[in-house]
């Protein structure tokens, strides 16, 4: 029979549960009279302490009354010095059994009389007879259970003297301890009777428990086999497994917990999965999931013989808005995009074939891509790109602030520009980039030359590195010569760069280059130093002369440039107005509000500020009143445009507006007698252009000045 007992599950699982309920019920049991024990000592003493400071509480105060009266009743035979009528006054006081001395001190703190008829100890220090200090208002002190107050007595707002009492509350404090003995004593008895009753109820507890876990163990064994069970399945990869279990109870919860489990895990994974494929900022896919889907479409093309359209989209300007608004607003304006760029496709009904989800993703940065499948006319990626263009060509709303931004978007065709998908993304990468160098805001289909000019923009790249590494680069200088006396005033400074092996490079090979890269912040560092060098050696020959440098638009927007400048200007000491920076009107207007921060710096510094090529920009000429704007220099299409036998209303609008607005005024390009008379004609002060001075080197610049101020003639 025990053999059989010991052999059960159910029956071992009985027995052992009892035995640790046995011990945990006693360790329970243990603790719990420990606890009540020291409870019943914590409260007893709790209580003798509060009842304790209560009664000093009102000891004090019926003293502080009682002094306070007194002092009263004193004040006038004080300030009278009448002993008898302080002897009355004291002697009344002194019958009080607990008052232990009552004295009468003069305002310099010697006794006057102490209630007795002798006055055995008059004239003594107030020191000597009581342990308190005089202050200026009653103050007392305990000393055992004694209480000793001093009182100032004041007549008419006057201290004439102070008040000693000492009163002794031994009786009443002795009552209190016996009230408290007799308050523990009956605490304890409470305790231990609560202690009997609860260990009474623990046992009875403990017996029921047992009985209700050896009925537990034996009809609750069976499901809990099953649940194991269930559980090696699902470990081991069957995911038809369900955990869910008709009995109540632990194992009805265990089941449902289990259950529970597994649908979080499920539900994990889904999350996990979301996270690996989900752009946190604009909440589109990312480049995992892009690079999933376009293998997917691709091999699903290839099997229904069906061509499919990749469309590249990088924001033009992008790098603006975070240089000048900060990171957090063009998380918002990325933000923004990419909703619109996704409404665009849904209203286009462009999704996927199987869940009907727009295939749009963030691969980085200001960079997105879509997907097209079952292409069938090339029209339709051109429409789409058009569209996308002019969806993100409207400004943006955000905080109250209006940005603007355009797109250069890259169109890449499977199979026509690739089998794979790295090649397709490649290209799509490629037509991209061509369609930011034609002048962005535009988009492009890939062609097989567009691999050429990728390598050509990489080379390049590399080339200004180690131009700026190697003193490549030099400026040359072309002056800008007073059309009414010939003597030339300035000079821009223009970068040219001398390839060891390719020789002279056109600037405009290199230059949309730099300014499309990382590279605008050094080479813009460069172009300034080497300007102000040359500046400053000039300054001795003829003083007062100026040169002015290129501020690209991607370097305007750059605090970092601004705060440069503003210290190569001071740190070189330039004079005032010696240093001129030319801007184009499409670099200011695009952030209107941080560029005039930018311009006022310079201004305030000490240099001039020119608008370059005037004309070809905004039509709204609203922004000039806006900016510190020195001067305008003319584009030169209008010089080209020019005739000795019209009116050249145009230029003369420009000229009036100018001169209204006490603006300088260069004219650019001026390569023909007739183009220099129509200005002089016109009023124009300023001029330059090849029919004046051709851009030269420093050296040439420097001997032009030491020789002559007289402007050449220009041939017809």
């Amino acid at each position: 029979m025990k053999v059989r007992l010991l052999t059960s599950l159910a029956n071992r699982l009985t027995l052992g549960f009892t035995l640790l309920a046995c011990i945990l019920v006693a360790i329970m049991l243990v603790t719990l009279h420990h606890s009540l024990n020291r409870f019943t000592e914590d409260t007893i003493q709790q209580g003798k302490q509060q009842l304790a400071e209560a009664l000093r509480a009102q000891l004090e105060q019926d003293a502080q009354l009682l002094s306070r009266t007194l002092s009263s009743h004193l004040s006038i035979p004080l300030y009278h010095l009448d002993l008898s009528a302080i002897e009355k006054q004291l002697s009344l006081v002194r019958q009080h059994r607990s008052l232990e001395y009552a004295y009468l001190f003069s305002r310099e703190g010697r006794l006057i009389h102490d209630g007795s008829e002798t006055i055995p100890e008059f004239g003594l220090a107030m020191k000597s007879l009581t342990p308190l200090s005089p202050e200026a208002d009653l103050h007392f002190a305990w000393h055992g259970r004694t209480l000793h107050l001093l009182q100032p007595v004041m007549t008419s707002s006057q201290r004439s003297g102070y008040l000693a009492l000492g009163v002794d509350f031994t009786q009443a404090l002795t009552a209190l301890d016996r009230h408290g003995e007799v308050i523990g004593a009956s605490a304890e008895a409470t305790s231990e009777n609560t202690f009997n009753e609860l260990f009474l109820i623990a046992l009875l507890i403990l017996a029921v428990t047992i009985w209700f876990m050896y009925r537990f163990c034996r009809h609750q064994f069976a499901p809990l086999q099953a649940l194991t069970e269930k559980s090696i399945a699902f470990g081991e990869g069957d995911r038809s497994v369900r955990f869910g279990v008709t009995q109540s109870g632990e194992l009805g919860l265990l089941g449902k917990a289990l259950e529970q489990m597994r649908l979080s895990l499920e539900q994990s994974h889904r999350q996990t999965t979301q996270l690996a494929y989900l752009d946190n900022l604009t909440q589109l896919p990312n480049r995992h999931w892009f690079q999933q889907s376009l293998e997917r479409l691709l091999e699903l093309s290839r099997q229904n013989q069906q061509r499919m359209g990749v469309v590249f989209i990088d924001l033009d300007h992008f790098k603006e808005v975070n240089d000048t608004a900060g990171h957090d607003m063009g998380d918002l304006l990325l933000f923004e995009a990419a909703a619109r760029l996704r409404n665009l496709l849904m209203e286009m009904d462009i999704s996927a074939p199987d869940t009907e989800e727009p295939l749009l993703a963030r691969l980085g940065g200001d960079e997105f891509v879509t997907l097209y499948p079952d292409l069938q006319h090339t029209e339709q990626l051109s429409e789409l790109a058009r569209r996308i263009a002019q969806t993100l060509d409207e400004p943006f709303l955000i905080d109250g602030r209006y940005f603007n931004i355009s797109s250069s978007i890259g169109i890449t065709i499977y199979p026509d520009d690739g089998n794979s998908s790295s090649e397709i993304l490649k290209h799509a990468d490629i037509a991209m980039y061509a369609a930011k160098q034609s002048g962005r805001n535009q988009y492009a289909f890939f062609s097989m030359q567009m691999n050429h000019q990728l390598q050509q923009r990489i080379e390049t790249i590399q080339g200004v590195r180690t131009a700026l590494d190697q003193g490549h680069f030099h400026l040359e200088y072309q002056p800008v010569v007073d059309l009414s006396t010939n003597r030339i005033r300035a000079a821009e400074a223009l970068l040219r760069w001398n390839h060891p092996e390719r020789g002279l490079i056109p600037p405009g090979l290199f230059i949309p280059v730099i300014e499309d890269s990382d590279l605008i912040e050094p080479v813009t560092q460069w172009v300034a130093q080497q300007a102000v060098r040359d500046l400053m050696t000039l300054q001795a020959l003829k003083p007062g002369f100026a040169i002015s440098i290129n501020i690209s638009g991607a370097a305007l927007h750059q605090e970092s440039t601004r705060d440069f400048l503003t210290d190569l200007k001071q740190r070189e000491q330039v004079p005032d107005y010696c240093l001129s920076i030319e801007l184009t009107e499409t670099s200011m207007i695009r952030h209107l509000d941080d560029c005039r921060q930018t311009l006022k710096q310079w201004k305030d510094a000490g240099m001039n500020i020119w608008i370059d090529d005037f004309g070809t920009g905004y039509s709204s000429l609203s922004y000039l009143h806006q900016l510190p704007i020195d001067g305008l220099k003319i584009d030169r299409s209008f010089t080209r445009d020019l005739k000795p036998d019209s009116s050249n209303s145009l230029v003369a609008t420009v000229l009036t507006l100018a001169e209204s607005m006490q603006l300088q005024v260069v004219a650019e390009g001026i390569e023909t007698d007739s183009q220099l008379e129509c200005y002089r004609r016109l009023g124009s002060r300023y001029g330059q252009g090849f029919g004046l001075y051709r851009p030269m080197p420093y050296n040439d610049l420097k001997a032009l000045l030491e020789t002559t101020d007289e402007v050449h003639t220009a041939t017809s």
